[in-house]
């Protein structure tokens, strides 16, 4: 009988002294959650409305509010329940920096990421330049961006080399200048071949006035050719179209008209040793 007095009185105290505060540290985490998800709820709908087509920053934010809100209730709860957090603390930590070496790679494609959607240097539908590659940003996500080449290639950047690297965009001016480069001969007439060329592209509906009007420059003095270049500004989507046909164009036109375009050549003189007597 004393044994079982001794038992009772162990299992009073100790729920006396630890039961209450593990009730506490309950309640405690469960209202924490409820305002952890409130508080989540309210961070998405403030992004949505900065970012409303961004849904790959907003479920990013909204993710990491949420667990990091949790995690802090639930390190509080745990030492609302008596237990000591130090060391609790101290092995989270460690489990954090191991897992954040092991996944330093993705991490760092995570923080490229975040920076790609919070910065917005690139947008979807823009066309990019970026880690050699050339195309249309189909996907910005965090962990890679998607890109579509004109080839109909997609390619899948690392976002910590894209956000780290040069980025050329190409659409958010509206418009890109393209330069169409030909080569006359040295005999021809510069000043012919300069009307010639912008006659050319006289009434085409996609060459721009502004910001500048088309012009023909000299470039070069090359080995076998004056090289000259028709700079004219276009839409972004009319680029590679109005490139392939205007080369095709200044060709004909530059037959038509008699003026030469000439191809790499050599002069090679000979000379002939006299007979002996």
């Amino acid at each position: 009988m004393e044994n079982t007095s001794q038992l009772q009185e162990y299992v009073i105290n100790f729920l006396s002294t630890y039961g209450v505060k593990a009730g506490q540290g309950l309640l405690f985490l469960i209202i924490g959650f409820y305002i952890a998800n409130k508080v989540a709820h309210l961070v998405n709908e403030q992004i949505k409305k900065t970012s409303r087509d961004n849904h790959a920053l907003i479920d990013f934010v909204t993710a990491l509010t949420k667990i990091g809100l949790k995690v802090i209730i639930i390190v509080g709860a745990i030492g609302m329940a008596g237990v000591e957090t130090t060391s609790f603390i101290a092995m989270l930590g460690s489990a954090g920096l191991a897992i954040g070496l092991a996944l330093q790679g993705s991490l760092a494609n995570v923080a490229g990421g975040a920076l790609l959607l919070t910065l917005r240097p690139i947008k979807n539908g823009e066309f990019i330049e970026a880690q050699g590659y050339i195309g249309t940003v189909d996907e910005i996500g965090l962990f890679a961006t998607t890109i579509i080449t004109p080839h109909r290639r997609h390619v899948f950047i690392p976002n910590g080399a894209l956000a780290g690297g040069v980025i050329k965009n190409f659409t958010r001016e509206g418009f890109v200048r393209c330069d169409v480069p030909i080569g006359i001969s040295y005999d021809s007439d510069i000043k012919k071949a300069r009307e010639v060329l912008l006659g050319t592209i006289k009434d085409d509906k996609r060459v721009l006035q502004n910001p500048e009007k088309p012009v023909v420059w000299v470039t070069n003095l090359g080995d076998s050719s004056v090289d000259l270049q028709l700079r004219v500004h276009l839409k972004v989507e009319d680029y590679w179209e109005f490139l392939f046909e205007t080369l095709e164009a200044c060709k004909i036109a530059l037959d038509n008209n008699g003026i030469e375009i000439p191809f790499p050549q050599r002069v090679v003189h000979m000379k002939q040793d006299e007979a002996p007597e």
